[in-house]
């Protein structure tokens, strides 16, 4: 435990991540030494009482709060040489620490690649973060503290960070967009709502770890790989009544196109595009 001792860590703020890195903080025999709220709530303190004498200062805060708490933190404790002030936004870079790193801390991200969508914790053994540490001392630090905590750290960049931050929101939230779409199509097509589920996921959960174990070339079947033009037309002609499900059917299909091995590809992207830009065109001479 001794080599440990460096990594001690406060909490500011809470939230659904928050309660997962107190948990797994204190699970692995390390609590935090500090949880500081805006409120006293059981286990946590009030700004006033914050002491800020943690080596890592962690904001667990919404992007928008970041860089006002970061200056709170430097007019409470105005010298922060030796301590390493970190936020967990996929999306903000350091540069959001600002006021801390002019005041004497390393600043540094420390993203978690999971979803929290409560506020019961989340183990996260096995969990990848992606650290943008400026400073290779403070990334050293935050390596250990994530290799602690059980989880696997890889390096990103300030200016890949906005990139970084899309691939996530890709692959979970906007994955629960897709998905939702999907059971709403089911439903249209006259599947109630367990059935509705259940088919989807069967057929999503299916799809996924095909992906995952064989690669997406390998994991790609249906109409688009059999360049089956007849059938995406007949599912475009369903779908128009219903024009953001359409246009999200249409732009996934565009970009199967350019990235998996379909077949058919110049009669697919006719079906595809050439309708919608008769649209467009149909609409422009109305406007004129």
């Amino acid at each position: 435990m001794a080599g440990l001792r460096k990594l001690d860590v406060s909490i500011i703020g809470m939230g659904n991540w928050g309660s997962s890195l107190a948990a797994a903080l204190a699970h692995a025999g390390t609590p935090a030494c500090e949880i500081i709220l805006r409120r006293k709530r059981l286990k946590a303190i009030t700004w006033d009482k914050a002491a800020l004498d943690a080596r890592i200062l962690w904001l667990c805060v919404p992007d928008s709060s970041i860089s006002h708490v970061a200056a709170q933190i430097a007019l409470r404790r105005p010298g922060l040489h030796g301590k390493v002030v970190v936020h967990s936004s996929g999306a903000l870079t350091v540069d959001a620490l600002d006021p801390a790193r002019r005041a004497g801390a390393a600043v540094a991200s420390v993203h978690p690649a999971m979803t929290f969508p409560t506020r019961n914790p989340v183990p996260l053994e096995g969990v990848l973060f992606g650290i943008e540490a400026p400073e290779p001392a403070a990334r050293r630090t935050l390596d250990k503290l994530v290799r602690h905590l059980g989880g696997l750290a890889f390096n990103i960049t300030s200016k890949n960070k906005a990139l970084y931050h899309a691939a996530g929101t890709l692959a979970s939230p906007l994955l629960v967009s897709e998905l939702t779409a999907a059971i709403a199509t089911a439903r249209l097509a006259g599947l109630d709502r367990r059935n509705a589920l259940r088919w989807v996921e069967s057929l999503a959960t299916a799809t996924s770890r095909n992906v995952f174990n064989r690669g997406p070339a390998r994991s790609f079947s249906g109409p688009f790989a059999r360049g089956d033009a007849s059938t995406i037309e007949l599912h475009l002609r369903a779908l128009h009544a219903h024009p953001i499900l359409a246009g999200l059917y249409r732009s996934l299909a565009v970009y199967a196109l350019e990235s998996l091995p379909a077949k058919n590809r110049r009669e697919l992207e006719q079906v595809l595009i050439a309708p919608q830009s008769s649209t467009q065109n149909k609409q422009a001479q109305k406007r004129a």
